[in-house]
């Protein structure tokens, strides 16, 4: 009776996708036969729709993606495995609007519709949420692990904020993991592929006793030949070193109640990826170096105590992937008794050491007919700790090792119940975060410190100090820290309800009002090597400005210190200290959408929707504490209209418009310094916004073989915003776009299965995506410009008609196509990210 149960689940899921199938019990008596309106009967997996419709709990209820009346991209298990899918960057590759690209310290930036946030700080939420089996990882860096042993994938566009409350103003990525079951059954796949690479993955799930059922899962990811080759010396990064692992219990002492434990368990060693530096634009003269231009910056830079030649040549014009450069060897100035005591630059150490540990209890129970309460508790602790090199540079302009830890605990309580008309849901949902950030960095080689060395030395000179105590002034500030500490509530309640007004019409309310409180702690501070201290003290106080910075002391001033300096020494100095900022916060989020029910498989929608993104702190090179003022709380205000169309078997039409108007997008901006040239903090765009459209086709013409094509076309601009470019200069961004936003974005793959003999089949699939031309500034700039690159993937699979072996190969950027996702600008520099080069392998898989 329980393998009949286990069949009964199967068939009720494949119901949902319009197939036609009979449920029988094991005795062989039929017990309920179930036809979907002409649907072909069932055929081997081969030769089934890979584009098929998927169930979806994207309101938090089971419905087909064709029912909702929201743009929804969905995949199953099967489906991304299909696809080369293995993480959240890969899955992004398959849906138009939705991009990732890396920040300058490894944090992945999302972005659906142009809705993201640039920052590069481990401790910042995204306003793309993404949840794993509800449960939210609000900060990006949480979300780097393995995708493995998935039952679906749903990507929601546009604000969710109703039912999601974590900064879901783009939209959210909701990964669900699949579930124990009684049945015994399980799976291992090993694999492996160019660049040294190994795999595995694998599963096992059965019952324990009568109420409790299990599933473990795990996976590995190893390479030994990194991609990226360091064209100074030969050397190389990239290599992978992931692992995870997936612990579920579920627990079902009644009908009416279920508990799911579930542990989550990732760690990453793998290398950090170097940048390509495109452009040099020393701080110290705030003009990029050109031919023309070289040779007199060189002799500026020379004055300063810097290898000038050196720094105006680092720039490269890449024609491949794989090139790139970074820190190798050890670099000393050239003194001869001083500066020879501060911590060394820590070189070759370019890799990760970051783990997250989470822990999830999901609790329903039907506490009334067709009433059920569910809680959800979640507690996730990150931990981060990676070297990178983040100039590109052969010599040490940029280098951190950036330390964090994060954690998250979560508590969501809802009642959720149906009448013939009408669905509804209403709930409480309570966070607690902690965030530590501590970023190392050196810098022996940034131009904007070396006027500073050059004053402090002479002052020391002036005051009669030895050469070892001019040449620890002159060769110092070679690194420090940055620190921050945040402890942010939120709490909230929401509601939502779809009533069905006709047959035909229904409509939806939805609501959520939200508190946030957000504490900060942070400073600029010495290693604790005296390294910034010595520089520093010596400078301010020459200037007339008190600084008695220890070592390991904060050199940040809480105060307006370009105030006190422009009142002529009439205010007070402020200290050097941590500083100390709160930001409070409410905002209320709604939906409001009208569905129209052409007929079972046609569907029209339109919706507004309001969604915010609280206020934020960065972790960033602080020389005043105003530089920390939070970032205001962000609002899209959505407008969209749609419609879901089967016309024929086999045949889904869907498409959309959208208009989006923004209040103060939050963006990592530069604000002019009076000390450093220009220092970077999050400001805020009062006014911009976006339209578009997007639609996708998926189609079945022979039985077999099955192709989908999707696009998406984004207008962005910006209304009112008068401000700081990444240089420091200032100028309004009225008609500018937004950064990381391509006007086009199209997917398209197509699949074929056919028999191989009697006992096995086989699939062809392949894939391509074009991305249209962007900016990874506001300011239109040349150097951060992003080309349009089309991209290939190609899938073949041959398997066992029971679904036992599976034999599979891969090619991911077919052509070897060099194209690159992101362009930042730090420091002395403006470096690219490129997508990696062509990467091809195998895979064998085993079912039991």
């Amino acid at each position: 009776m329980m393998a009949s149960n286990a069949k009964c689940m199967r068939v009720r899921a494949l119901i949902l996708s319009g197939t036609a199938i009979a449920c029988v019990a094991s005795s062989g008596t039929a017990l309920a036969q179930v036809v979907a309106d002409a649907a072909p009967p069932q055929v081997q997996q081969s030769q089934e729709d890979v584009f098929g419709d998927i169930v979806v709990t994207a309101q938090k209820r089971s419905q087909s993606t064709q029912d909702v009346g929201i743009s929804i991209s969905a995949f199953s298990g099967d489906q991304l495995r299909t696809l080369g899918a293995t993480d959240v960057k890969s899955v992004a590759a398959l849906v138009p609007g939705f991009t990732v690209a890396p920040s300058s310290r490894s944090a992945p930036i999302y972005t659906i519709r142009g809705v993201g946030f640039n920052t590069p700080n481990a401790s910042s939420s995204s306003p793309v949420g993404i949840y794993f089996d509800e449960v939210s990882y609000p900060y990006p860096a949480m979300t780097a692990g393995p995708s493995f042993d998935m039952e679906r994938v749903e990507i929601l566009k546009g604000p969710q904020g109703t039912l999601y409350g974590r900064n879901t103003t783009g939209g959210l990525v909701n990964n669900i993991a699949m579930k124990p079951t009684s049945e015994s059954s399980g799976y291992l796949r090993i694999g492996g592929g160019n660049y040294g690479s190994y795999n595995s993955e694998g599963a096992i799930n059965g019952a324990i006793t009568n109420t409790l059922n299990a599933r473990f899962s795990f996976a590995t990811e190893r390479s030994t030949k990194g991609w990226q080759v360091n064209i100074s010396d030969g050397s190389r990064l990239g290599e992978v070193d992931r692992a995870g692992a997936r612990l579920q219990l579920q627990w079902k002492p009644s009908s009416d109640l279920s508990f799911l434990l579930a542990g989550n368990w990732w760690r990453d060693k793998s290398d950090t990826q170097v940048g390509q530096v495109v452009l040099v634009f020393p701080k110290a003269v705030n003009v990029a170096v050109t031919p023309a231009n070289s040779a007199s910056i060189a002799s500026i830079l020379d004055g300063l105590g810097f290898p000038g030649d050196s720094i105006v040549n680092q720039a490269f014009t890449p024609t491949g992937a794989s090139q790139a450069k970074w820190t190798t060897k050890p670099f000393f100035f050239q003194g001869t008794e001083g500066g020879n005591h501060y911590n060394p630059v820590p070189i070759n150490n370019y890799r990760r050491n970051n783990e997250l540990f989470a822990l999830s209890l999901r609790t329903n129970w039907t506490i009334a007919p067709n009433v059920d309460l569910t809680a959800l508790t979640a507690y996730s602790h990150y931990r981060q700790e990676q070297g990178q090199d983040i100039s590109g540079w052969d010599i040490p302009n940029a280098i951190s090792i950036d330390r964090a830890r994060i954690s998250s605990f979560s508590q969501e309580i809802r009642l959720s119940g149906k009448t013939s008309s009408l669905n509804w849901i209403a709930g409480a949902f309570y966070a607690h975060d902690k965030t530590n950030e501590n970023n190392s960095n050196w810098s022996p080689v940034g131009t904007n410190i070396g006027p500073l060395r050059q004053l402090a030395a002479q002052t020391v000179a002036a005051q009669g100090g030895t050469l070892g105590q001019q040449q620890d002034v002159l060769y110092g500030f070679t690194d420090w820290a940055d620190t921050i500490q945040q402890r942010i509530d939120t709490a909230s309640v929401f509601g939502q309800a779809q009533y069905k007004i006709t047959p035909q019409f229904e409509l939806t309310l939805g609501a959520r009002y939200t508190r946030d409180k957000a504490r900060f702690v942070g400073c600029t501070l010495d290693q604790g090597d005296n390294s910034i201290a010595s520089v520093w003290n010596v400078f301010f106080r020459a200037n007339g400005i008190p600084s008695n910075v220890a070592p390991g002391g904060c050199v940040t001033y809480n105060g307006d210190l370009e105030a006190v300096i422009q009142s002529g020494g009439t205010l007070p100095f402020p200290a050097q200290e941590l500083a100390h900022q709160q930001l409070k916060q409410d905002n209320f989020a709604g939906r409001v959408g009208l569905d129209f029910h052409i007929d079972r498989h046609s569907l029209l929608y339109a919706s507004f929707t309001r969604g915010f993104k609280s206020g934020a702190f960065p972790n960033i090179d602080a020389n005043v504490a105003t530089q920390y003022a939070p970032a205001k709380q962000e609002r899209v205000d959505a407008f969209e209209a749609g419609f879901k169309l089967a016309p024929t078997s086999g045949l889904t039409i869907n498409g959309s418009a959208f208009y989006y108007d923004y209040k103060d997008k939050q963006v990592f901006g530069a604000v002019p310094d009076i000390i450093f040239v220009y220092l970077n903090r999050i400001v805020n765009i009062p006014k911009s916004h976006l339209y578009g459209i997007e639609g996708e086709v998926s189609v079945s013409p022979l039985e077999g073989l099955t192709a989908r094509l999707s696009g998406t076309y984004i207008k962005s601009k910006i209304d009112e915003y008068f401000g700081f470019d990444q240089y420091g200069r200032q100028g309004d961004f009225a008609g500018q776009g937004f950064a990381f936003t391509p006007k086009v974005q199209v997917n398209g793959v197509i699949s074929y299965g056919f028999d191989v003999g009697s006992n096995f089949n086989a699939r062809l699939t392949g894939s391509g995506r074009y991305t249209s031309s962007q900016q990874g500034d506001l300011i239109s700039d040349p150097s951060f410009h992003i080309d349009p690159y089309t991209v290939f993937d190609a899938n073949v699979s041959i398997e066992t008609n029971d679904t036992k072996y599976q034999l599979s190969f891969f090619v991911k950027n077919l052509t070897d196509k060099y194209y690159w996702t992101s362009v930042q600008g730090l420091q002395d520099s403006v470096i690219r990210y490129a997508g990696t080069p062509r990467t091809f392998g195998g895979s064998v898989t085993v079912r039991f």
